[in-house]
């Protein structure tokens, strides 16, 4: 697969992901939308700690609540991962954000999205992924029942997996130490739906969509010497096929849809670029 016409693709997406951040300050903007979009640029190495990086994480930090928090657990995992990144600059601020979070645990060792919610794979995994010092043991015990007791289960969603996948990488877990993350990618690698991208699952109403698809990519190169090049290859194309116009990808939070895809889609040309058939 030809990947020159790829990082046009990255290029147009970033340029528009960096324009919605430049209109945070004209608008009443969604932390969680905001922190999500910085901190993938930040992460696949877009937006270095410039001028806009820094407005972005001041603005985070003014919207931090009094008890640490944020609007809820994913806004602040996000919120405390992006302050982190600017080091001694927000450190009490971060330290308090993560002591919320530590509060928000379940008794199980898993995190929901609100003190009142069960505890949910995807926090869990997105938690241990962005902030793995604050995982443990009984977290990753957890993360795996729940997981195991999903891919066994009629509805299996391939976000979760990819989400699976993402918190086991960052808390150390090793494919020989979790037969669990073999029968993921198994499953991953039946998920794909015949256009190249991943929905829900195979065959869901809504087909593929961009969140899904980005989230399965990350997921899968958490892990790159278990993965299949075709499977990567057909959801870049895939990637590459549905971007709009204006470079970002049809999703209800368009941006929300179009930084998991971004991300993706820079690792799946990292990927693609070291292994060469």
């Amino acid at each position: 697969m030809k990947t020159d016409n790829i990082e046009p693709k990255i290029i147009e997406a970033t340029a528009q992901l960096l324009l919605f951040l430049d209109s945070v300050k004209k608008k009443q903007i969604e932390v969680k939308r905001i922190a999500r979009c910085a901190l993938v640029l930040n992460i696949t190495g877009i937006l270095p700690k410039g001028e806009t990086f820094s407005q972005i994480a001041l603005h985070l930090k003014e919207r931090q609540q009094s008890d640490g928090g944020w609007g809820d657990v994913e806004e602040s995992i996000l919120s405390v991962k992006l302050l982190s990144l600017m080091k001694s600059d927000f450190y009490s601020h971060v330290e308090k954000g993560k002591e919320w979070l530590l509060l928000q645990r379940k008794p199980n060792g898993g995190w929901g999205n609100t003190h009142r919610d069960i505890a949910r794979l995807i926090q869990t995994s997105l938690l241990f992924h962005l902030l793995p010092e604050l995982s443990d043991q009984k977290g990753i015990n957890w993360l795996k029942k729940e997981w195991k007791k999903d891919i066994q289960s009629n509805t299996r969603l391939s976000y979760k997996g990819g989400f699976f996948l993402m918190g086991l990488l960052a808390s150390g877990i090793s494919a020989k130490e979790c037969p669990l993350i073999l029968d993921t990618y198994a499953f991953l690698a039946n998920e794909q739906n015949n256009d190249g991208g991943f929905g829900p699952w195979k065959g869901h109403p809504i087909g593929s969509d961009p969140w899904s698809t980005g989230i399965v990519l990350v997921g899968l190169l958490s892990y790159p010497e278990l993965v299949k090049r075709t499977i990567i290859e057909k959801a870049v194309a895939w990637l590459a096929k549905t971007q709009l116009p204006n470079g970002l990808w049809p999703y209800h939070y368009i941006e929300e849809g179009s930084a998991y895809a971004l991300w993706g889609l820079v690792e799946a040309l990292k990927y693609l670029a070291k292994n060469k058939p």
